[in-house]
């Protein structure tokens, strides 16, 4: 799973909007949603309903595990990067 693309879901979760996230990602609104349709074929199943715009049971799920994964993904990084 890209954390790339688990970031941009946290945020449009987060904003219950495409455009919000895409503000606050510096992204446009087409870049964001592609982002998140990539993440939903990676996954197989629709993380977020569109209108409005909310997780899905699926999503709700994701969620409660993004903000450890991201986390743990930034940790390695610098971990990584200390190493070198």
């Amino acid at each position: 799973m890209d954390p790339h693309l688990l970031r941009t879901f946290v945020v449009v979760a987060d904003r219950r909007s495409f455009s919000a996230a895409a503000a606050e990602l510096g992204y446009t609104q087409s870049a964001v949603s592609q982002q998140i349709a990539a993440l939903e074929a990676d996954l197989g199943l629709a993380l977020l309903s569109r209108r409005p715009v909310v997780p899905t049971p699926a999503g709700e799920r994701l969620l409660e595990h993004a903000g450890p994964l991201l986390l743990r993904h930034r940790a390695a990084r610098a971990d990584v990067l200390r190493a070198a």
